[in-house]
């Protein structure tokens, strides 16, 4: 984060100061209306969930339908189409070195190497239309399950905020709706664990079991690691209520809670071990394990030390697990701080942001706080879990997504009934927050949309021109002017009138959307607008008449992270088959096996890139070109 932030956040505390309760008028309008709507629980949810998608749906047109571009998303969609044909792994080709690739396993069985349960949703959305759709519903059931697990901790209103809250900051920019990598999906198993636990121990009823079971099945078939550690601290603290505090008046409702529970735990953990079964022919290896132990080298552990590398299969897998991969991690002390430190930042960066770092100014107070000591122990002990694994991405911390909305808004709970030496400075902080959540999504949006509009507010060097902070200055004045004259007329006797808390809002509402420019994103909705080439080019691939073998020949400079090879989950029947032209591996054999397929060539390192029909050696064409033929070069 760049010093500005800090200036920026400064600037705004400040004004904060001698000016508590900025359109106060207004804003206690709009929170009674919407406290009146939040009582009603039910109708809360499903207007959550109809938001999270009718949202996302109106901003198709500038934030299109994501392109898959990531190892682990194609995997993902293996899995997906795996699913949709009816079977849970697939049988290994015969060719099978010459589709080998990142995160499909091709022994014992074809099949991704990660959990199904995100392989289930795309699934879900493949056969409503498109994948995407899926990863659009998890998103829905994830604001919608984080909102209910609110309501079970906190008031509806407070429960109701923070799911509209998560709706703005993963919903719409983040990268787990613009992708297919998967996130809401273990965040709303933990949202169901999490919600049912208050409601188990306060009723002791089966019927709150059950989402809770099913937060664990979710869990365990998505983040199965990440999941087990979030679930112990869970796990200890309800034997440890079984065993020592049950009240005998609820003796027999205990007792069978908690066998259910059990119940539901070794359902999840047999469903976890069939699944394993069926992919890696052992219900004790994951299938990651199986990449781990033939492909990679690098320590998966911080403590751990580099393997000797195996002959691999082609170029490609070479660089990738010699040179890229161990490239993330240094070994010793100075290794493991500057990678804990990295992690920090990114889950900092990706769950907060300066903006909802702000309600954890209470933190001291949160601490004290006997019903959150469940909360920041998972934390505590999910950090140690990630913190001793090599590789981060913020997806696999997704469970404690729903620990930091907790902690965050009761954090803002707190906050707005802090005052300091009289000045009631914490609604204003509470309503800063609220509103830079809100107004942030439309700047993303203008930042992205039009190129004009960030040309004006941010210079070639990404830093801020004089003229914003100018005007952020003018109108923090501006208000602290207003606020000081409307305050001297209320003291001797004189009422707002309501064109002057419009106007005292209305500079509020600017100053905020001023500072929102400071703490946009830098690069709003990447993912979600990035076509990449090989999209681009299997969808002219499906528009030409009959059947087509793709052979990718890369260079010796080809960046590994831009791969072509992934294949469906029935290859022989696919439209488009895409294969790896291997280093001193005879292609004849594939040849002849797909003999009835029009054969291309691509050399996607290549500028523009270049994909052309196959000639063998002997000069015969595997290929029929039409004379007019414009595809031989991708522009």
């Amino acid at each position: 984060m760049g010093y500005l932030h800090w200036i920026v956040l400064v600037i705004f505390l400040g004004l904060i100061w001698p000016c508590p309760a900025l359109g106060d008028s207004l804003f206690s309008r709009v929170e009674a209306k919407l406290t009146r709507f939040a009582s009603n629980r039910a109708t809360v949810l499903f207007v959550v969930a109809f938001l999270a998608v009718f949202v996302r749906v109106v901003l198709l047109k500038w934030l299109p339908v994501p392109q898959p571009w990531i190892h682990d998303e194609y995997s993902y969609l293996l899995a997906a189409d795996t699913f949709t044909h009816g079977r849970l792994a697939n049988p290994t080709h015969p060719l099978w070195n010459f589709f080998d690739t990142f995160h499909v396993i091709q022994h014992p069985t074809y099949s991704s190497m990660y959990p199904p349960m995100q392989g289930a949703i795309l699934a879900l959305g493949k056969l409503l239309g498109h994948p995407w759709i899926g990863v659009l519903l998890s998103i829905a059931a994830m604001c919608a399950a984080i909102t209910w697990m609110l309501q079970g901790w906190m008031p509806a209103r407070w429960a109701f905020l923070g799911g509209i809250l998560v709706l703005l900051r993963f919903g719409i920019s983040s990268y787990w709706i613009n992708s297919y990598w998967g996130g809401a999906v273990p965040a709303t198993g933990a949202a169901l664990i999490m919600g049912g636990y208050p409601r188990i121990l306060k009723n002791w009823r089966l019927r709150d079991v059950i989402p809770f079971g099913l937060g664990v099945l979710i869990l365990a078939t998505s983040r199965p690691v990440e999941g087990f550690i979030y679930c112990v601290p869970v796990a200890v603290h309800l034997l440890w209520l079984f065993v020592f505090r049950r009240d005998s008046t609820r003796r027999t409702n205990a007792n069978r809670v908690f066998l259910a529970l059990a119940i539901s735990c070794v359902c999840a953990g047999g469903i976890v071990m069939f699944w394993n079964w069926r992919i890696s022919n052992n219900p004790f290896v994951f299938p990651n394990a199986i990449e781990a132990r033939e492909y990679v080298i690098s320590p998966v552990f911080v403590w751990q030390h580099p393997k000797p590398p195996p002959s691999y299969p082609n170029p490609q897998f070479e660089t990738f697990y010699t040179t890229s991969l161990p490239s993330e991690f240094s070994p010793g002390w100075a290794g493991i701080k500057t990678i804990s430190r990295t992690k920090a930042f990114v889950f900092w960066n990706f769950f907060l942001g300066p903006v909802f770092s702000i309600p954890f100014i209470t933190l001291p107070w949160l601490f004290l706080d006997r019903k959150l000591r469940l909360v920041l122990a998972q934390i505590g002990f999910s950090a140690l879990g990630l913190l001793a694994v090599v590789w981060f991405h913020p997806h696999y911390a997704a469970p404690l997504l729903v620990n930091v909305i907790l902690l965050g808004m009761q954090g803002l709970r707190h906050l707005r009934v802090w005052k300091f030496r009289g000045r009631a400075i914490g609604i204003s902080l509470v309503r800063f927050t609220i509103l830079a959540g809100i107004l942030t999504v439309p700047i993303n949006l203008l930042f992205f949309m039009y190129p004009a509009f960030a040309e004006y507010w941010v210079t070639p060097g990404e830093s801020l021109p004089p003229n914003y902070l100018l005007l952020l200055i003018v109108t923090s004045l501006i208000l602290l002017l207003w606020r000081f004259r409307r305050g001297h007329a209320e003291n001797v006797g004189g009422e707002a009138r309501p064109a002057s808390s419009l106007f005292e809002f209305g500079l509020f509402v600017l100053a905020v959307w001023l500072i929102c420019i400071e703490f946009r994103n830098k690069k709003p909705s990447d993912l979600a607008s990035q076509l990449s080439a090989r999209t681009a080019i299997e969808e002219r691939m499906n528009k030409l008449p009959g059947e087509h073998l793709v052979l990718v020949q890369y260079s010796s400079k080809h960046n590994v992270h831009q791969e072509y090879v992934y294949n469906d989950a029935d290859i022989d029947h696919s439209k488009t088959v895409w294969a790896r032209q291997i280093p001193g591996l005879d292609i004849k054999p594939l040849l002849a096996y797909f003999r009835n397929r029009d054969v291309w060539v691509i050399e996607p390192d290549e500028i523009p890139i270049r994909l052309y029909p196959y000639v063998s050696q002997n000069g015969q064409s595997f290929t029929l070109l039409q004379p007019n033929d414009e595809s031989q070069t991708m522009h």
